[in-house]
Order: C-alpha cells, then sequence, then structure tokens
C-alpha cells in the first residue's frame, strides 16, 4: 500500500502506486484495562464479542507495522499484513518505489470509522484520513480487513476514494456490516461486474443506466485505455482486454444511499502486431506494466499478454441501477510473451 496508494489512469500506461507495504512483526498494544491486546488476533469464544473498539486497534498496529514495511520496500513483511488483491497492489507498489529509486512515506489513518458485522467476525469495513509524511493532501481511503486461517488480521481491499464520495464513506460509521458476500443478489452482481469491465475500457453492456457516469470510471479509466490503444495502433499493435473473472468483497455495508462493497475483475490484456504491422509486439522496461512485475528487460514475442487486477469500490443503490462507482485501483500482475 503505499503510504497510501493514488488512483491511477488504467491499462499498461496505468502508473498505480498503491498502498506498498507490510509489516515485520505483530503489534501488541495495551488494552483499555491495562492488559495486553494482540490486535490481530479475534476476541476468544465466550468473551466479548468483535467491535469497533477491537477493530481500531486491528487499524493501529497494522498502520505501525505496514507503513514501517512500506518505506522499507520489505514484501516478506507485507506479506504478513495483506492478501490480494491489496497484496497485489502493494507489490506493484515497492516495485515502482525501487524502479523510481524513491522510497514511499509513511502514513498513518486518523479519525478512522468502522462498519463491523455482529459476533465474532471474519471480516470489517473500515475508512479514513489518511496522513502522509510530506504531503500536504489528506485524501480518504475505505479498506476490507480480513480474518486468515492463521488468526492474523490483514488488508484485503484498499482503495482512495473521490471527493464527493467522502459523505457516503463516512455514513458507515457504526453500522452493522453484512458477512459472507450475500448483501448484493447474484443476478445484480454479475450484471454490475459486466458493465463495470465493459465501461473501463469505454464499452457497455446495453445497460447504461446500471452504473452511473463517472469521470473516474468513464474518463480517467476508459480514457487511459483509449489512449492505450492509439499509443499502441501508432507504433504497429493492437491490445484486447478480457475479463477473466468477477469477486466480490466478504463484507458489506447498508448505508443509507445504498449498499457499500467492492468489485475485483481480474483481467488479461492480450498484445498482437497490426495486419501489415512489425511481426513481433514488444514491451520496453520504461512499462508501467512492466515495472509493475518487476521485469528490467524488453519483452517481446508475436503474442504478450499482461495479466491484471482491478478493485472497485461500488455504492449499490436499492434499485440497483446508478450504481455509483466510489473509487478503484489497478495493476499488472505478470506479462509473458509467445
Amino acid at each position: 500500500m503505499l503510504g497510501r496508494r493514488s488512483v491511477r489512469s488504467p491499462g499498461t500506461l496505468a502508473a498505480p502506486v498503491p498502498f506498498a507495504a507490510a509489516a515485520t512483526a505483530l503489534l501488541v498494544l495495551t488494552g483499555c484495562a491495562g492488559e495486553p491486546v494482540d490486535a490481530a488476533t479475534p476476541a476468544p469464544a465466550g468473551s466479548a464479542t468483535f467491535g469497533r473498539e477491537r477493530a481500531a486497534l486491528v487499524l493501529t498496529a497494522f498502520d505501525q507495522a505496514d507503513s514501517a514495511a512500506s518505506v522499507a520496500g520489505d514484501v516478506e513483511a507485507l506479506r504478513t499484513q495483506e492478501v490480494p488483491p491489496s497484496l497485489d497492489l502493494s507489490i506493484a507498489a515497492v516495485r515502482r518505489a525501487s524502479y523510481n529509486q524513491r522510497p514511499q512515506p509513511s502514513f498513518q489513518h486518523i479519525n478512522p470509522a468502522f462498519a463491523v458485522p455482529t459476533g465474532n467476525p471474519a471480516c470489517f469495513l473500515a475508512t479514513a484520513t489518511l496522513r502522509l509524511t510530506g504531503s500536504e493532501l489528506a485524501p480518504t481511503d475505505v479498506s476490507q480487513f480480513v480474518l486468515g486461517d492463521d488468526g492474523q488480521w490483514k488488508l484485503s481491499h484498499n482503495v482512495q476514494v473521490t471527493q464527493p464520495a467522502l459523505v457516503v464513506a463516512r455514513s458507515i460509521d457504526g453500522r452493522p456490516a453484512t458477512a459472507g458476500g450475500t448483501a448484493v443478489d447474484e443476478t445484480t452482481r454479475r450484471a454490475l461486474a459486466a458493465e463495470v469491465f465493459s465501461r473501463s475500457i469505454g464499452s457497455t453492456t446495453s445497460n447504461r443506466s446500471l452504473v452511473a457516469s463517472s469521470p473516474l470510471l468513464d474518463g480517467q479509466f476508459a480514457g487511459g485505455w483509449e489512449v492505450y490503444g492509439q499509443q499502441l495502433a501508432g507504433a504497429g499493435a493492437t491490445v484486447k482486454r478480457t475479463m477473466d473473472r468477477a469477486e466480490w468483497s466478504d463484507c458489506a455495508v447498508a448505508v443509507p444511499a445504498g449498499t457499500l462493497t467492492f468489485l475485483t475483475i481480474h483481467a488479461t490484456d492480450t498484445l498482437r502486431p497490426a495486419p501489415g504491422g512489425p511481426a513481433t509486439v514488444q514491451m520496453v522496461p520504461q512499462s508501467p506494466d512492466l515495472i509493475a512485475t518487476g521485469h528490467r528487460a524488453t519483452i517481446s514475442g508475436k503474442t504478450v499478454r499482461v495479466t491484471r487486477v482491478e478493485t472497485f469500490l461500488l455504492l449499490v443503490p436499492a434499485q440497483s441501477t446508478g450504481t455509483s462507482v466510489l473509487g478503484l485501483n489497478d495493476t499488472a500482475l505478470t506479462v509473458t510473451a509467445d
């Protein structure tokens, strides 16, 4: 996660700056009764349920550990604090920082708000203002933390939200989250995933009213994809992006304006020579996608494939039309050539 990741343009032109990071050691904090509290461990059976107080401890421990690892560019420490898709974005951010020879800033969440399922949940949502060292900017982000099989809380999703979405993000405070990924019905999920993906490449499923027009999605993201295609055409190449699968976050929360939830799309970009163009297509080391995937040499072939992950924070109204994209992230995962 960087000193939190910032939103960027999509496609191979994208230069995401994810939240980058991770932590080396589990921090032990002091609880209100003066006893040590392991912030990453859920309350034992029969004890008080996991609520916003313990969620705040998890977030504090995460900030200290993940921020230190982010600055250090410690990928192994990162793995102790995050899982995909957040982990994928954070590793890419570490690689970008290394390539640019510029460490990521430290960060801290300020004035957090939480949405926690009842009982002893396996996920919860958080939103907060980010304090970034050396920056006058104070973006707001929304995150999901999940409880792993090892009993540790880890970040799974994170996006910064746009200015108009701040009120919606803060409205999660104190509301019970819905666990199990069932807040949005399956039919709506499939339709939304298809339309969000189509819009991200400047197209539509013909049900454009399903997702509200957005400068972030239809302008920055789809616009970046269009420019990328134009640049490749100028170099005698073509690119096609296909959706491989869609996943929905474990936790969601009902707010007055609808349901807040994360959508993750896995996609593949296929680059080929254009008819009448060169025999091969190539990506140079300066390509954001090669930097994000750790390649330092040119990759060329008759076909070059880039797998990527895209994370969207959605606000889904009760009527399921006019869904808003409040924030997004995108990064390449792998680059291979045939």
